[in-house]
């Protein structure tokens, strides 16, 4: 099985990609403005300003949530491997690779005393591609480099990928 994309996905995206190749210089900052609601207990909800999206956090029955929703630590450390992805998906459309699929573990080290942070974060990425293991590796970078919540996140604390194709680990970059 292939990762699929869309044509027309990819004919914006290589638009999109090629726009700001071309104009990165005068693009001026954007806002993303999310609403969130506190409900009982643990529960929060949250929505992105000018869409209906919608999701929930909450904590586990065993911390007295109610398992609506992760926890929001668990989604700090998903939106990393989210944002990641996006752009796995941007630049494999753009470059024209197969992607047979495409997994990542994240872990993040915390310390309980204050300041409360992530000391660490580590990611896996699993990549199943006939691709060769050079344009897998230059994949992986691009993803990791253009990920607004990996670069974000390597100013606060140690981030480390590794990077394995077809079960053989080819890279590791911080």
């Amino acid at each position: 099985m292939t990762l699929r994309f869309d044509e027309q996905v990819a004919e914006r995206t290589k638009r999109a990609m090629q726009y700001v190749k071309e104009h990165e210089a005068q693009l001026e900052p954007r806002t993303i403005t999310v609403e969130l609601r506190k409900e009982d207990n643990f529960l929060s909800a949250a929505s992105r300003s000018g869409t209906d999206l919608k999701w929930y956090s909450d904590e586990s029955k065993e911390r007295g949530g109610s398992s609506k929703g992760p926890s929001p630590l668990s989604y700090f450390l998903s939106s990393m491997g989210f944002c990641q992805f996006v752009h796995y998906a941007e630049h494999a459309m753009v470059d024209g690779l197969k992607l047979e699929s495409l997994e990542m573990r994240v872990n993040g080290t915390i310390v309980s005393q204050r300041p409360r942070r992530f000391t660490e974060v580590t990611y896996e990425v699993r990549i199943s591609s006939p691709e060769s293991e050079e344009r897998i590796r230059e994949l992986a970078k691009k993803a990791a480099d253009d990920c607004y919540v990996t670069n974000t996140l390597k100013r606060g604390c140690k981030v480390t990928g590794i990077i394995i194709h077809n079960g053989k680990q080819i890279d590791s970059h911080t």
